[in-house]
């Protein structure tokens, strides 16, 4: 892992605290009669609304369709199921998950699916998610795995507030990230001239309910979105490449514009003056060309 300074290192993760008088006490959240508090060491550079996506918990999609106002669906990228038939074996791969399977499902026996879906608004993808999902009871792996619901809905239609632990965020690219380890990529460091670093956010986070238990990292691929929001969606902004101030470089092609329009209201009106000179001495010189006829 590469440090960005003595202090700092691109992977931030939760020191769990016991806080007294709390009446529920967590590494992320918790809240009194009259108190909420997300606490978490945020990288300097996250914005509150990046903040705010990263505080999801089981929530994600409703975040994201009230920030762009759209609608939120899920693609199913790739899902693999395996069963744990008895306490102590290995799990085995299952080509098709049976009603008996299903029933079976219990804290000793589960069900372990491992997945990868896009979120996608408006034809974009906002964000990748991996997920290894642990159904211990036979309700919510027939909610998951007959019923289709995905891990937010799962949880509504449980209707109960999954424990939520954030584990850690980073800023940039990981290798082997959504294959199940979660860590930067040995290559990638922050440029002092490039404080956002790459334009992905990530996340790794556990939600747990009685008998569904979820191990999730999800990556936002260009942190752009939470800056220009529906804009963003609708490629209507032009983004600078890696090493370049996008506002800085939007304002000097708005000089440059001004300049060119400028230069060519100038460029116009001298012309325009030039064949007025030129018109009146053709016009008086025909007029005194005839006068001497």
């Amino acid at each position: 892992m590469h440090n960005l300074s003595s202090s700092y290192s691109p992977v931030h993760r939760v020191q769990s605290r016991i806080i007294k008088n709390k009446v529920i006490t967590a590494p992320t959240y918790s809240f009194t009669q009259k108190t909420t508090t997300i606490s978490y060491p945020w990288p300097p550079t996250v914005t509150g609304v990046e903040r705010i996506a990263l505080s999801a918990q089981g929530d994600l999609q409703r975040v994201l369709s009230a920030f762009f106002a759209r609608p939120i669906s899920i693609a199913v990228i790739f899902e693999r199921t395996h069963w744990q038939q008895s306490p102590g074996t290995t799990p085995e791969l299952l080509k098709h998950v049976s009603p008996e399977i299903v029933t079976a499902a219990s804290p000793s026996t589960p069900i372990i699916q491992t997945r990868q879906v896009h979120l996608q608004c408006s034809g974009k993808v906002v964000c990748r998610a991996t997920s290894t999902v642990y159904m211990t009871s036979p309700n919510t792996a027939h909610l998951f795995l007959v019923d289709k619901y995905a891990i937010g809905q799962t949880f509504r239609r449980l209707e109960k507030l999954p424990v939520f632990d954030l584990l850690s965020v980073g800023l940039g690219p990981y290798s082997q990230g959504e294959r199940g380890t979660f860590h930067p990529s040995p290559g990638w460091s922050m440029s002092p001239d490039d404080p956002a670093g790459s334009r992905e956010l990530w996340r790794r986070y556990k939600l747990t309910t009685p008998g569904f238990h979820c191990e999730i990292v999800e990556v936002f691929p260009d942190r752009d979105m939470f800056v220009h929001g529906e804009a963003w969606l609708d490629d209507r902004v032009a983004y600078a490449t890696a090493g370049y101030n996008p506002p800085l470089m939007k304002s000097k092609f708005r000089l440059r514009t001004l300049w060119f329009a400028d230069s060519a209201h100038a460029s116009f009106l001298f012309a325009f003056g030039f064949f007025i000179i030129l018109f009146y001495e053709l016009s008086f010189f025909v007029m005194g060309s005839r006068s001497v006829l």
